[in-house]
């Protein structure tokens, strides 16, 4: 992409069966390259082939017809890739960095939602004593109910979000401080 005008740049979170990789895609009027993990880059191209249950992949000349199925409640698919099958699922900047911040709150007090869902049950209130592992909200995503649990024992510092609130990966939904 040197020497021209880049007209696309776009990175990617790309988490192949529980493996993460960073995927950066550049194009201009000349083509698209492709970067994987800062290796590259390589040309690429895509396209939807078999009414939209594959795609064609073109890297650095080899080709590679990849079979997709339904997206599943995370955003994820289920994929086959030379025979192997494999689950997928592509973030763009903003979700790869929310999925990061749920991450690095695992065992804390900050109980975030890890995939986009409707809030349908509040289980504590702010001032209640809670147990690590104890649930404390239920959240409804693709009509299966998930309920969430305490990260530490503590309490409920505050209830961010109401019964019916609709929330997306990395929204805080308890606060819960640790006993002292």
């Amino acid at each position: 992409m040197e020497g021209h005008d880049v007209l696309l740049r776009k990175t990617y979170t790309v988490d192949v069966d529980g493996q993460r990789h960073q995927a950066v895609l550049a194009g201009d009027d000349q083509g698209t390259e492709l970067r994987i993990d800062g290796a590259g880059p390589v040309p690429a191209r895509a396209r939807v082939v078999l009414g939209g249950r594959a795609l064609l992949v073109e890297v650095d000349g080899r080709r590679r017809l990849v079979h997709l199925s339904p997206t599943d409640a995370a955003g994820g698919q289920r994929a086959t890739l030379g025979g192997r099958p494999v689950r997928l699922l592509a973030m763009d900047e903003l979700r790869a960095q929310a999925l990061r911040d749920v991450d690095a709150s695992a065992g804390s007090g900050t109980l975030a939602a890890d995939i986009p869902g409707l809030v349908v049950e509040i289980r504590v209130k702010a001032g209640q004593a809670v147990r690590q592992g104890e649930p404390l909200i239920v959240v409804e995503a693709m009509k299966m109910q998930n309920e969430l649990a305490a990260g530490i024992d503590g309490i409920v510092e505050r209830v961010a979000v109401t019964v019916g609130q609709t929330v997306n990966p990395g929204d805080v939904l308890v606060v819960v401080s640790p006993e002292s």
